[in-house]
């Protein structure tokens, strides 16, 4: 039984790092994606963060205080 369950979780590992490429059926769709991607994978922080910051003070700026109301129901609700 316990040779079986090994040989079971030995062979469902052996599927989970099978990895496709990633395909997104158009090819300028497909290109596009794997020179972002590059990015994000090397250093995403260096993008997201500045991003994330400029978007929070976007929408403070956009909306006001009903932006600050909307992240406090959300955080309060979750």
């Amino acid at each position: 039984m316990k040779q079986n369950t090994s040989n079971l979780l030995k062979r469902h590992l052996k599927e989970t790092m099978i990895v496709e490429p990633n395909d997104l059926g158009l090819p300028l769709l497909t290109t596009l994606y794997r020179k972002v991607n590059v990015f994000f994978k090397t250093a995403p922080f260096i993008f997201i963060v500045p991003l994330s910051i400029v978007g929070a003070v976007g929408l403070v700026y956009l909306f006001g205080i009903l932006a600050v109301r909307l992240v406090s129901l959300l955080q309060y609700g979750f």
